[in-house]
């Protein structure tokens, strides 16, 4: 299938820019699509050369917007079909120390997200365990070495009904 892509009226291939055309964004969303598309496949499917696409993908590695290429993976045939968001708490008027704490979350077993958020909580974790004995182990267990904690709530997750692995402007 062929997209219909704007083409810029001037390109330089060289050009270090940080900004995003709707050409970069059509081959982000290309990638997306089959990561395992070669730059000829990529070429033919945006309409450029395939010296053309080489030099927008140097550039967006270059440039920190593409990041690196990594396989998508269905959790639940790979042991990890119960997952949770578990929000953690240090309780009110108290703070966890954030280095320690990365540290810490780092070494945490079945974690596949951590992020710093607002609100009621302080952190939200997307966990994944073979089973709910394996969940609450990490529940009861492991997360008792998270130092500063005083408070969790966990979500079971019912059912993905959308997973992305990245969004482009205007999605």
């Amino acid at each position: 299938m062929l997209i219909d892509v704007p083409m810029p009226q001037r390109f330089c291939e060289d050009r270090m820019s940080s900004e995003l055309d709707p050409v970069d964004h059509a081959l982000l969303a290309a990638l997306r699509d089959d990561g395992r598309r070669s730059v000829t496949g990529l070429a033919e499917h945006l309409h450029l050369s395939r010296s053309a696409v080489h030099a927008r993908l140097d550039r967006l590695e270059a440039s920190g917007v593409l990041r690196g290429f990594a396989p998508v993976v269905d959790p639940a045939k790979v042991g990890g079909s119960l997952a949770a968001f578990v929000l953690l708490s240090a309780g009110p008027g108290a703070r966890f120390e954030l280095e320690p704490l990365r540290a810490q979350l780092e070494a945490l077993p079945h974690v596949e997200y951590a992020a710093l958020v607002t609100g009621e909580a302080d952190v939200l974790l997307l966990v994944r365990a073979d089973d709910l004995d394996q969940l609450r182990r990490f529940l009861l267990e492991e997360l008792r070495r998270v130092t500063g904690l005083r408070g969790t709530l966990t979500l079971l997750v019912l059912d993905e009904v959308i997973r992305r692995p990245f969004l482009l402007p205007g999605e």
